[in-house]
């Protein structure tokens, strides 16, 4: 009898043994696994930061380029007014330098 209690608690204890082996092994592929989806979320995660960062660079260069041809094309209408304005008056300026080449030749 003492013996047959003996076999019990052996085979109770082989079985928590078991139990407890199992365990670690479950764990480690729990822990394995739980890796794999984090570097996997890791991986998408840059992905989508990278996507992201490439549609604002894109988004920026559009805008600037879109203010770039605006302060091109404000500039040429400054020009245009200033270029016509010198226009109006480039006859005035030829008579008064005219004027002063006759006033200087005529005094000396």
């Amino acid at each position: 009898m003492f013996t047959e209690e003996l076999n019990i608690i052996r085979q109770t204890e082989d079985e928590a043994e078991k139990m407890k082996k199992d365990a670690r092994t479950e764990a480690r592929m729990m822990v394995d696994k739980a890796n794999t989806e984090a570097g996997r979320l890791i991986g998408r995660a840059e992905d989508e930061a990278k996507d992201c960062f490439e549609g604002l660079v894109k988004e920026g260069h559009n805008i600037a380029q879109k203010n770039y041809e605006q302060a091109i094309a404000d500039a040429e209408k400054i020009c245009e007014k200033m270029a016509e304005e010198a226009g109006k008056n480039q006859d005035r300026v030829v008579k008064f330098i005219s004027e002063r080449i006759v006033k200087a030749s005529v005094n000396n």
